[in-house]
């Protein structure tokens, strides 16, 4: 179902098929590491799509596209301090929620800006580090790619994030 490499000493993961919970644990012992706990500490801003809408999620590069549909969330992150995050070509890290998600993961921060209106993250993750980065299949079934990153696990969900994007938003608050 997955595969570990060891890059230069780094460790990448590589999956083509969607990761489990279970999957997420294994890959923790497998690689010898504990699974840290994170909380979000960015903002997001975010508006509901009104219509079906391709959605490309990029950090220095192509990192996975997902479809929002009608009422579904386009989220952008931003710093703890409230401005988007754009990387390295002055691109913003854009990504979908559903919107049966989107609810119990995020809560208004009562103000909007030029992206949307802001929102707080309401829960931690689970995260293991991967330096070597990944190549798996997200949740949504598209391929998702870091150089290096986090495999996280929010609920039954479990996906990649880049590793600029996860020291810019996340705080570990246990290991």
């Amino acid at each position: 179902m997955f595969q570990i490499f060891d890059q230069r000493g780094l460790a990448r993961l590589e999956a083509d098929a969607v990761l489990t919970r279970a999957d997420f644990d294994n890959i923790a012992v497998r690689l010898g590491t504990r699974i840290v706990r994170a909380r979000k500490i960015g903002y997001v801003a975010a508006i509901k799509a009104t219509r079906r809408q391709a959605v490309e999620t990029r950090w220095n590069g192509k990192e996975t596209k997902n479809t929002a549909r009608a009422g579904d969330w386009i989220v952008i992150n931003m710093s703890s301090d409230r401005k988007v995050l754009r990387d390295r070509d002055g691109g913003v890290n854009r990504y979908v929620i559903t919107a049966e998600s989107f609810p119990s993961l995020y809560e208004a921060a009562g103000d909007s800006g030029s992206f949307g209106d802001i929102y707080r993250a309401k829960g931690v993750v689970e995260a293991i580090p991967l330096p070597g980065g990944f190549s798996i299949m997200a949740p949504w079934g598209e391929r998702q790619i870091a150089p290096a990153g986090y495999l996280l696990c929010n609920g039954a969900d479990v996906y990649g994030n880049n590793q600029e994007t996860f020291v810019a938003t996340y705080q570990v608050v246990s290991d």
